[in-house]
């Protein structure tokens, strides 16, 4: 790692703000940054295109930035240019300075732009069909999964702060395999991760427990156990609702029929509780999807294809109505290629993209559908004949365009290191997919999110222990 001094405030003096950024870069040459002609330091109000104060040297000057007022929400940003081509950055996390506070050093991950970096100084335990999910804080946390190697579950909570760079285990939760993932809550002082659902190890049968995970509680207080049976069912969706709550839906109990059920998690005077809902869907479903359509004030949730209890895909399409606490009696929508095991991206338009999965066949789908409100679903493109269908990770970039890591072309197939980019064009609603640069290793089942910095964070889905990586993209949409 590399530390340059950064002066805010109006002259470095012994009245001044002083902020020390660290600079992590990758441990694979290929997405070095350097060697550069000369590196572009910014620093920036989050979300703002303009700079407050910025400066440009070349490698090995000293820079100072003056003329940085205090504030709760500043970012740094460094560019590195060849020549006139931008062909490096990086930034750090949103953090705070103040007369009170002692000195920041941010991490900012400098790395070449659109290239996968493999990172030093942790190697994850192998992990396959776990979860990754970014905390309210910005940092990702991997959870649930097995070990391919022995097929036990895998219980370590493992935690990427790219705010500090740290990487390490901060707690464990029960074993299980096939457990869902997401936020409860709406904000960093009432944030949790909640773990639900799958098959608990050690009786087999459905876990008939909830996991809250507090990732930044003392560690004899960060995952809290909730015993309920009524949601103890694998291949269930669990989708964060813009008020804080989670909604768990379908799923199948070991050796029961195929649910209709419909469930609520909740935190409810600073306790988190399950509730069982009145609503029921009208077909029964598992292995499917259940996406958020925004994130206005009772945005409703689309819940698209899965199996049905015959063991078919479903075509039609439900929309969950937070508000009401149920379906809508009029919404008819049908899907062009029923499938289960597929991704389902939520676009910055508020469309949603099908991507990959499995017919009724068992044969893996290449062709792309996207659902509107207005329209309902339509095919917009196809998956390249390199790319994953089943097993890979779709991950919403900054601009939001879709990043899709690794999988399988078919169940029987190795993974693949490919990676592309999908682009949804807003004009004609059609999808472009572009090649991207490759995964150091092949992964599928892996595990993927977008953190505070810009930069997805990818890991397990191989049998050999090998380094995460993250993915830079370019400095558009990062701001």
């Amino acid at each position: 790692m590399k530390k340059l001094a950064l002066c805010m405030l109006t002259a470095c003096g012994t009245n001044a703000a002083v902020v020390s950024p660290v600079i992590d870069v990758p441990l694979n040459d290929n997405a070095s940054a350097f060697p550069l002609d000369e590196i572009t330091l910014a620093v920036a109000h989050k979300g703002s295109t303009v700079d407050i104060t910025s400066a440009t040297f070349k490698k090995g000057q000293a820079v100072e930035l003056s003329g940085v007022p205090f504030g709760d929400d500043l970012v740094i940003h460094m560019t590195g240019r060849v020549g006139t081509s931008e062909v490096a950055y990086g930034r750090t996390c949103a953090f705070s300075v103040s007369s009170s506070s002692d000195v920041p050093t941010p991490h900012l991950f400098f790395s070449r732009s659109v290239k996968f970096a493999d990172l030093s100084g942790y190697t994850p335990r192998e992990r396959v069909g776990g979860n990754a999910v970014t905390t309210f804080d910005g940092a990702g946390l991997l959870l649930g999964g097995i070990d391919p190697n022995n097929q036990t579950a895998n219980q370590d909570l493992e935690h990427l702060d790219p705010r500090t760079g740290e990487f390490r285990i901060i707690g464990s939760v029960q074993p299980r395999v096939g457990a869902m993932a997401a936020t409860l809550g709406t904000d960093s002082g009432s944030s949790r991760i909640a773990l639900v659902g799958g098959l608990d190890s050690t009786t087999m049968l459905g876990a008939g427990f909830v996991e809250i995970i507090q990732p930044e509680a003392a560690f004899d207080r960060r995952v809290d156990k909730i015993d309920d049976a009524q949601i103890a069912r694998e291949n269930l969706s669990a989708t964060a609702l813009t008020d804080g709550r989670i909604i768990v839906i379908g799923g199948q109990a070991p050796n029961q029929p195929v649910s209709r059920d419909v469930d609520e998690i909740a935190i409810q005077s600073g306790t988190a509780a399950v509730r069982q809902l009145r609503a029921q869907l009208t077909t029964e479903r598992q292995m499917h999807t259940a996406t958020r359509l925004g994130d206005d004030v009772g945005a409703s949730v689309l819940v698209a294809g899965g199996l049905d209890h015959m063991n078919l895909p479903i075509s039609d399409a439900e929309l969950f109505k937070p508000l009401s606490e149920n379906f809508s009696p009029t919404f008819v929508a049908k899907m062009k290629i029923p499938r289960y095991a597929h991704k389902a991206v939520l676009m910055p338009d508020g469309s949603v993209l099908m991507i990959g999965g499995l017919d009724a066949g068992g044969n893996a789908i290449s062709t792309i559908e996207r659902f509107t409100l207005d329209g309902g679903f339509t095919t917009v493109g196809d998956l390249p004949p390199n790319a994953g269908r089943i097993d890979f990770a779709a991950t919403t970039l900054p601009d939001g365009r879709v990043l899709i890591t690794g999988g399988r072309r078919s169940p029987l197939l190795a993974p693949v290191d490919a990676a592309f980019i999908a682009r949804l064009d807003p004009i004609d609603g059609s999808v472009d997919i572009v090649g991207t640069d490759h995964l150091s290793v092949p992964r599928a089942r892996h595990q993927a999110t977008l953190l505070c910095d810009g930069t997805v964070f990818v890991d397990g889905g191989t049998t050999e222990p090998v380094s995460a990586e993250r993915y830079n993209p370019p400095s558009a949409g990062r701001r």
